[in-house]
């Protein structure tokens, strides 16, 4: 029994290319060295930054993540974290133009606190002393903060603190009454003043005009139809304030050196923010084209053809900010501000680069990686990864289609992974039905293949004898073979389907059951083992003993392993290399859908993460983790079964691409279909199809004629990946016919990874119907 391991472990480190067993169980391994990237593409929405306040010398912006919000610079670009301004359980924050303010409040009531205020553009920070019998507001100036006074009655008297380089104090705003502590509200500011609303005395809603300078507040007339504030939109600008009515396009607008003098203009849309800048007013219409009319009269000006739907901001000293551009990779944040010439202007405050696309879904097969994306509308894009070592993959994808044009092929589902599965030969499938049938309204089973490439051909498979059955999910998928759910009167069963002849194979797989190439892996619960039935035959051709009496819940394989789920009280879930019958125990409990066999290495979706273990020395080790708060298989993670890497999605959406260290399994063909005879005169060229283990580098076929020993080079190729269909029409490569007779035909293929040796195999064809020629020469 010991010599039998002993044995058992060399034949798996000469297959591998790993030395004598010494790797312990479970022990960490070094990460691979052979990470590749692929950039997410841009979202098709642009990017937005929020522009909290804006002065004369900057603005407040945020970033994700904690203490986010920051001040940029105008002048130089720097970018510095608000102050850190204390303000006690009970206080209050505000912030105007460039800079921060805090009230700090350790008790509840009406009592004021002191009040500290930061300059971000020079960094000086100023501390008034709390009031006397005031409470401060929200809202200051460069040169004075709004406190109220509230008298027995609750109604309040407005005061304006002077700061440090005030001289003025305390200032009474003259008002025309007092103020109900509990209608009062200041609506917006800036250097200037502040449109503030209240209920009078008379029970109206008011919104009037506080000026600093003069400390007056002045009522201001409605526009015409407007009965309440609420139906008012409104905006300060330098010299401006602006009024329109809630779905009119007249604006009327107040000078603010005189409100007597008033304006009126007339506004591209009914809708949408305006806001004063210099003597123009600046509109966002309803397609968010921005335009920007004279106040005094004249043809208006576009300044923006897109923006973003979130409006305008107010700079305290009357520019205007807002985000727009062509397209989510040509977005900025712009400040208007007046021109030389008194119109508006756009200068940039800073590029906005658009988010990456959301990815909801990835496949990788034979190297060629599949993502499913959302930005907002749905669709899959195909890349070619390159198969070994460290060349930066094409960042740009090689194909795609959209749901808008090929729904039953080309929408990703991120809770829903088996909607479309890679077949490893260049082809993506996925079900839908034939329509209304004896089940109900989706019967009947339709297999939708569509060719992974520029171009790609996109047919439909209905499957006969399926038109009272209702088509799920498709479970694994290897070349021409597909295995699939449906529910049959009530009842979810698995079937076999070859996609290229168009049928429903005899067989009856069990929940266990895979495909790799032309084989179907299925569980024998009465031996403790799995066992391949080839579907071209029906012929058993191998048998994998597990050693307990396990009766496997899942099967996979890959290359020359496979993976078994087997029960804890049968040894829990094991991997075997299969040429060596080398049995792996794996280091964790048994879970369904949790673990994925590559060749030779297995990802188990863990609590925190993934979890990558080697196989390939002959024990699990754990060479790798991956982070990730939410996994799900062929969501955010998948992993090439041919030969493959691992790949996932991080938090920016760039798929990463993860190898491990070894080598992979030989070279095979794990499904072939070729002719034993071929007539030219009725066929264009030899049906020969093999699919293979994994990508190769280059590949030969040649035919030798048996009665005179002469073998030609027919084709040759260089990469393949999981298949190789050669189309020989009869000729040598000079263009004559061969001779009609029987040839003996070989494929030479080699391993893209290099791992193993040249791949050969051989038949034999007939050939017939060839133009009349000389007979071939007789053997020497």
């Amino acid at each position: 029994m010991r010599r039998s391991r002993v044995l058992g472990a060399t034949a798996l480190a000469l297959a591998t290319g790993i030395g004598a067993l010494t790797a312990a169980p479970a022990a960490a391994g070094p990460a691979a060295a052979d990470e590749l990237t692929i950039a997410p593409l841009p979202h098709r929405t642009p990017s937005y930054q929020s522009v909290y306040e804006a002065g004369p010398n900057g603005v407040m912006l945020d970033r994700p993540g904690p203490g986010n919000m920051y001040w940029k610079s105008f002048a130089d670009g720097r970018e510095v974290p608000l102050a850190d301004c204390p303000s006690g359980p009970y206080g209050k924050w505000m912030s105007l133009g460039d800079t921060v303010g805090c009230e700090y409040r350790d008790a509840s009531g009406t009592t004021a606190g002191p009040l500290t205020l930061h300059d971000q553009a020079t960094g000086r920070s100023e501390t008034l002393a709390a009031p006397a019998g005031r409470s401060w507001t929200s809202t200051f100036s460069p040169t004075q903060v709004l406190a109220t006074e509230q008298d027995a009655e609750g109604r309040l008297t407005l005061h304006l603190m002077g700061r440090e380089n005030e001289p003025r104090k305390d200032v009474t705003v003259t008002a025309p009454e007092r103020i109900p502590a509990h209608r009062f509200w200041v609506q917006t500011s800036d250097e200037k003043g502040a449109l503030i609303t209240y209920r009078s005395a008379a029970g109206q809603e008011t919104l009037a005009l506080l000026d600093f300078a003069t400390a007056t507040l002045t009522p201001l007339a409605l526009p015409e139809g407007a009965t309440d504030p609420g139906n008012v939109d409104y905006a300060l600008g330098s010299r401006w304030v602006s009024l329109r009515k809630s779905g009119s396009t007249t604006a009327t607008l107040l000078s603010r050196a005189d409100l007597a003098v008033t304006r009126s203009v007339t506004t591209p849309t009914a809708y949408g923010p305006t806001q004063p800048v210099g003597d123009w007013l600046v509109a966002q219409e309803r397609d968010n084209a921005v335009t920007a009319v004279p106040v005094g009269g004249g043809a208006p000006r576009t300044l923006l053809a897109r923006s973003s739907d979130r409006g305008l901001t107010t700079g305290t000293d009357g520019s205007a900010y807002l985000a727009g551009g062509t397209d989510s990779s040509h977005w900025a944040m712009y400040r208007v501000t007046p021109g030389p010439d008194g119109a508006p202007v756009l200068s940039t405050v800073m590029a906005l680069p658009p988010d990456p696309a959301d990815r909801v879904t990835l496949s990788l097969a034979q190297g060629r990686l599949i993502t499913g994306q959302e930005d907002p509308d749905r669709s899959l894009q195909g890349y070619t990864v390159p198969v070994s070592g460290t060349s930066p993959p094409n960042q740009t994808p090689d194909w795609s289609c959209a749901e808008a044009t090929d729904p039953r092929l080309c929408t990703p589902r991120a809770q829903l992974p088996g909607w479309t599965v890679p077949t490893g030969d260049g082809r993506i499938v996925s079900l839908s039905s034939k329509g209304a049938g004896a089940c109900g309204s989706l019967c009947g089973v339709v297999v939708n293949v569509r060719e992974t490439r520029p171009g790609g051909t996109v047919r439909q498979v209905p499957l006969p004898g399926t038109d009272e059955m209702q088509p799920y999910l498709i479970k694994s998928a290897s070349g021409r073979y597909v295995l699939f759910t449906v529910t049959e009167k009530n009842t979810s069963r698995l079937l076999v389907a070859d996609i290229d002849a168009g049928k429903v194979l005899d067989f009856k797989p069990s929940p266990a059951a895979t495909l790799w190439g032309s084989a179907l892996w299925e569980r024998d619960g009465q031996t403790g083992s799995a066992f391949a039935t080839d579907l071209r035959t029906g012929w058993i051709t191998k048998r994998q003993a597990f050693g307990t009496s396990c009766r496997a819940d899942e099967i996979q394989v890959s290359g020359d392993w496979l993976y078994a789920l087997c029960s804890a009280f049968t040894g829990g879930p094991v991997a075997f290399h299969m040429p060596s019958n080398k049995r792996i125990p794996l280091p964790f409990a048994p879970e369904s859908d949790r673990v994925q066999l590559g060749d030779g290495y297995l990802v188990r979706q863990g609590g925190a993460g993934l979890e990558v273990y080697n196989l390939r020395s002959g024990a699990p080790v754990r060479e790798r983790d991956i982070a990730q708060e939410e996994t799900k298989y062929g969501s955010n993670w998948t992993l090439d079964r041919f030969g493959g890497r691992l790949a996932y999605t991080d938090a920016g959406e760039t798929v990463r691409l993860a190898g491990v260290t070894g080598k992979t399994s030989p070279l095979a063909a794990i499904d072939q279909d070729t002719a034993a005879t071929v007539d030219f005169k009725q066929a264009k060229t030899w049906q020969a199809r093999w699919w293979l283990s994994k990508p190769v580098s280059s590949w030969k076929l040649m035919v030798r004629n048996k009665t005179s020993g002469i073998t030609t080079v027919v084709r040759t190729g260089t990469d393949a990946r999981g298949l190789i269909a050669p189309a020989w029409d009869g000729k040598s490569p000079t263009g004559s016919y061969l001779f009609t007779g029987e040839y003996e035909w070989t494929l030479t293929a080699r391993p893209a990874d290099g791992h193993g040796a040249e791949f050969r195999t051989s038949g034999t064809v007939t050939v017939t119907g060839v133009p009349p020629v000389a007979r071939p020469p007789l053997r020497p």
